[in-house]
Order: C-alpha cells, then sequence, then structure tokens
C-alpha cells in the first residue's frame, strides 16, 4: 500500500509537471502509445502475482494468447517506442514470457484486485505513466470456465510448445530415416565389390550343378524302388493268390453248410406214401395165409 500511495503521488506529481516542460516528443510517444493500446480486447491468462525487483512491489502477470498476434505486435512496438524515449531505466510493464521462465509469449505486468488465477476476457482500460514505471490497467471483463479449457494450450503457450516438440520429433525422425538410408547404400556398395559378385556367381553355378545332380539321383533311386516294388507285389499276388482262393473256398463251404442245416432244422416232415399197386386183395391174402400155415406145418 505504501508503495503504491508513493506511486500515485509520484504519478499526480509527473502529471503537474507534464502540463508544464514534457517535451513535445514524448508527449506524442505517450499519446501514440494510449491511442494504439486502450480499449482493445484480448484473451490471457492471470499466472501468478510476483514481486518486482525494480520496483520493490508486486505486480500481477498476465499471459497474453498466442492467438492475439496483433495485439502482441502492437505490445511489441510500444514497448520498443517507449525504450527509446525513456532511457532512464523506466519500467514498462510489457515483458517477454521467458523472464518469468515461460516457454514464449508477451507477459503484461499490471495490478489486479480481488480475481482468481485463470483465463480472462480482458480490456485495456487505460496506460498510466508513472514516475518510473509505465503500467497498463486491465480490467477482467469475464472468466472463462471449465467449458474453454480446450482452449488451455492457447492460453499457456503449450501448442507452440506441442508444435516444436513435433516438428523436433519429424526432424529427429528424417535425420534417423537419412542415416538409415545412408547406412544401407554403405552396405549395398560393400556387398557389390567385384569380388562378392564373383563369389556369389560361383555359388549360384556350384549349387545350380549340385541341384541337377540330385535330382538325377532321385529319379534314378525312385524309378529303381518303383520298379522293385510293383515285382515284389506281383511276386506277392502270385503266391497269396491259391491261398486267397483256398480261404473263400473254405468259408464259402462254411456258410453253406450252415444254410443247409437250417433248411433242414426247418423242413416240414411229409407223410409217406404208400402205393396202391403193392396192397393184396383180401381172397389173395386169405390163401396166402392158408398156403403159409400148410407149409410150417
Amino acid at each position: 500500500m505504501m508503495c503504491e500511495g508513493r506511486s500515485l503521488l509520484n504519478t499526480s506529481a509527473a502529471s503537474s509537471k507534464i502540463g508544464c516542460d514534457e517535451d513535445p516528443e514524448v508527449a506524442a510517444v505517450k499519446k501514440y502509445v494510449k491511442d494504439l493500446l486502450k480499449s482493445r480486447i484480448f484473451l490471457g491468462r492471470y499466472l501468478e502475482r510476483r514481486l518486482n525487483d525494480q520496483l520493490s512491489c508486486y505486480r500481477d502477470i498476465v499471459l497474453l494468447s498466442n492467438a492475439e498476434t496483433e495485439l502482441k505486435r502492437d505490445l511489441l512496438e510500444a514497448e520498443a517506442k517507449l525504450r527509446s524515449i525513456f532511457s532512464n531505466g523506466l519500467w514498462i510493464g510489457v515483458t517477454n514470457a521467458e523472464k518469468i521462465g515461460n516457454f514464449s509469449g508477451v507477459c503484461i505486468w499490471t495490478e489486479i484486485d480481488d480475481q482468481p488465477l485463470g483465463a480472462f476476457w480482458f480490456q485495456i482500460k487505460s496506460v498510466k505513466f508513472r514516475e518510473n514505471e509505465v503500467l497498463l490497467v486491465l480490467k477482467c471483463i469475464r472468466h472463462i470456465s471449465d467449458a474453454y479449457l480446450e482452449m488451455e494450450p492457447i492460453l499457456t503457450g503449450l501448442a507452440k510448445k506441442n508444435v516444436e516438440s513435433s516438428e523436433n520429433i519429424l526432424d529427429n525422425s528424417v535425420v534417423s530415416l537419412k542415416e538409415s538410408y545412408n547406412d544401407l547404400l554403405t552396405s549395398i556398395k560393400s556387398a557389390l565389390s567385384i569380388t562378392n559378385v564373383k563369389e556369389f556367381f560361383t555359388f549360384l553355378i556350384a549349387f545350380a550343378i549340385a541341384v541337377v545332380t540330385g535330382s538325377t539321383s532321385f529319379v534314378s533311386f525312385l524309378g529303381n524302388f518303383i520298379l522293385a516294388l510293383i515285382r515284389e507285389i506281383s511276386i506277392f499276388v502270385k503266391n497269396s493268390t491259391p491261398m486267397f482262393l483256398g480261404i473263400l473256398d473254405f468259408f464259402g463251404k462254411i456258410v453253406g453248410g450252415f444254410y443247409i442245416l437250417l433248411a433242414m432244422l426247418f423242413k416240414p416232415n411229409t407223410p409217406v406214401r404208400v402205393s396202391r399197386r403193392a396192397l393184396p386183395y383180401e381172397g389173395q391174402l386169405h390163401s396166402y395165409n392158408k398156403f403159409s400155415g400148410k407149409d410150417f406145418d
């Protein structure tokens, strides 16, 4: 608070001097910077509150979105013009993000009251020229909710880092591919020497001769084997045919006898027919009996 009080006193004193003895060139630059930056709306992220060693006061740091390319250009232009005019160590509240350890971007050192850290839509209300500081007064228009968290890489500058990482990976891949290609060419050149080509064709000729010789021997062996197999099969068939026929006849007789036995078991009994010519008449039978009795007497 004491620092802010001193700044306000210095500002009032400086403003009283401006009306009297301010350089027209300085006044023109101040007017140009105010007209250039005043009422500009931009997207940014409230990062932190940090002690400014040069001012011995705390300032709130807002990181400008990488999408705000026009405002970034205008801020850098305004900073350059102010540094060309004020060469007495005046603190200008626009710095590079590398000053606070960030990757890239532009930071605005300002004063923000009662706002949480995070992404906001900001508006530059005015540009204050104090005795030892140029301060951009910001107004927090709207806090960005969780629904807009996909914009976080844009706000923090990580998108550029990811792009740079992808480019580095791509470059490394291209370099590795070139090295592999060069190694392959070197290997091919060393392999295609005259000695290696000669040895390769010698091996091919020897391999072809070995294949032809082996094929001839295999065909000869296969032919001899087939002829011997056919001869042995013919001998086996010739010697086994009588035995096979005998076995068939044996089983045929067994089966035929079995059927004959079944036929005899199930054959019906028929009465014996007596021939009429063999039966004698009753008179002949009686005389025959008489005659037979006399003979026995």
